[in-house]
């Protein structure tokens, strides 16, 4: 059985959550506010839908920020091209946005499926549309990109941070886990391992053809 990797973007393939950065830099949302935004039961597409339409900061505006300032998890540049060597599917989805997602994979060298909201200006600020979700919640369409890969006869190893991440932790047959996806697996039950340096992820997969 060939491996698939499926993963998220903000504060997984990046050391901090850009949409949240962003929010803040710009003045949008205070550190409190974005605290409760990983309350239990809170929507990550309305969070970032609210936070985004009221931000007034032009696309140049936003990249010059992003790509001074954003990091990428260690070995991320190294691990999408040990995917693309081996044929192995690397699938990013994602609640964040393609306005600030596409130009940092791009500047990082990285080649993926993904799926972001599509971000369009409008107004005094910006309108997400999260297309790919056809009317669902995220942490469904995750867990159900997941199962497509594993009907598909495929071994699945997922990569997130968040509360979102945790039902498509659940049905992964490896898992790294950062930020607080780490204490929601442990409450749950699901193995993981840290994320810290996707070399890491690469090592697994070499030594679990």
């Amino acid at each position: 059985m060939k491996w698939a990797v499926v993963s998220d973007f903000d504060g997984t393939l990046t050391l901090a959550d850009v949409g949240d950065a962003i929010l803040l830099e710009f003045g949008v949302f205070t550190a409190a506010d974005i605290e409760r935004s990983y309350a239990p039961g809170q929507s990550v597409e309305k969070w970032m839908r609210r936070g985004f339409s009221r931000l007034a900061a032009s696309r140049p505006e936003i990249e010059s920020f992003i790509l001074r300032s954003m990091k990428p998890r260690a070995g991320l540049s190294a691990f999408s091209a040990f995917c693309a060597g081996r044929r192995i599917p690397f699938d990013i989805v994602s609640g964040g946005a393609d306005i600030y997602a596409r130009p940092l994979l791009k500047k990082w060298g990285v080649k993926a499926k993904t799926s972001f909201g599509r971000a369009r200006r409008s107004g005094a600020g910006w309108d997400i549309e999260y297309a790919d979700l056809d009317g669902g919640a995220l942490p469904a369409f995750k867990a159900g990109r997941v199962k497509d890969y594993r009907d598909r006869g495929f071994r699945v190893l997922f990569c997130g941070d968040a509360p979102s991440d945790l039902r498509a932790a659940g049905l992964a047959d490896k898992v790294y886990a950062a930020g607080r996806l780490k204490a929601l697996c442990r409450a749950g039950g699901i193995k993981f391992s840290p994320l810290s340096d996707l070399r890491d992820a690469a090592a697994f997969i070499r030594k679990n053809p």
